[in-house]
Order: C-alpha cells, then sequence, then structure tokens
C-alpha cells in the first residue's frame, strides 16, 4: 500500500497550512472586580465593598459563602450586573479549584422592621 502522508518538506510554508486568524467577538464581558466581601451570619447578609461604595447584599444561607470564603484557593470575583459572587474553592483531582456562583439580593437590611 503506497504512503498517503504529507509530502511536503518540513522547512516550506504554504499560505494553506497556515491557521486562519480568530474571529473578533463583538460581545463585551460584564465588568467583574476582586473583593473581599464580608459575611455577617446573624444578619445574614455579604458587604462588598468597590469604588462605587459599600452595598449590602442578602443570600439565603449566608453560612454557604462564609464555609467557601473559608476554602477559597483563588480571588473572590464580584460582577456588579449580575450582582454574582464567585467563590473559587479547593476541590479533589482539580487543580484550579471549583468555582461556586452566588447569587445576591439587593435588600437593604435596614428597612426591615423588628421581628
Amino acid at each position: 500500500m503506497p504512503y498517503q502522508g504529507d509530502t511536503t518538506p518540513a522547512g516550506s510554508t504554504t499560505a494553506a497550512s497556515s491557521p486562519a486568524p480568530p474571529a473578533k467577538t463583538t460581545t463585551t464581558a460584564p465588568h467583574v472586580v476582586t473583593v473581599i466581601p464580608a459575611v455577617d451570619l446573624f444578619l445574614g447578609t455579604v458587604t462588598i465593598t468597590v469604588k462605587a461604595g459599600t452595598e449590602w447584599f442578602r443570600h439565603p444561607q449566608p453560612l454557604l459563602i462564609a464555609q467557601s470564603l473559608a476554602q477559597a484557593v483563588r480571588p473572590t470575583h464580584w460582577c456588579e450586573a449580575s450582582r454574582t459572587l464567585t467563590v473559587t474553592v479547593a476541590a479533589a483531582g482539580k487543580r484550579a479549584g471549583v468555582q461556586r456562583h452566588y447569587t445576591l439580593s439587593r435588600e437593604d437590611p435596614a428597612e426591615e422592621g423588628p421581628a
């Protein structure tokens, strides 16, 4: 059976073998910043301070966020547009860790009345 491989010499280049440049995407990524959030387990609030100021958010299970922050292996990221806090935690078999996403609600804890 005859050889059916590439017979082009290794030193030569052809236009057909050069890879095409990657296509430009027109979508813009949401603005994500690195933060150190503060979690209040008693009130159930998460405090995030960025250049725009300090904001308070709520999450139904603040203990999960606090536990994730205790296991974090990378900086924590905040996306204002989607109100998502991303914490990368250690995981067996995952060298880069696993991202956990927490969507926070924008409820002002001062607006609550006495229970």
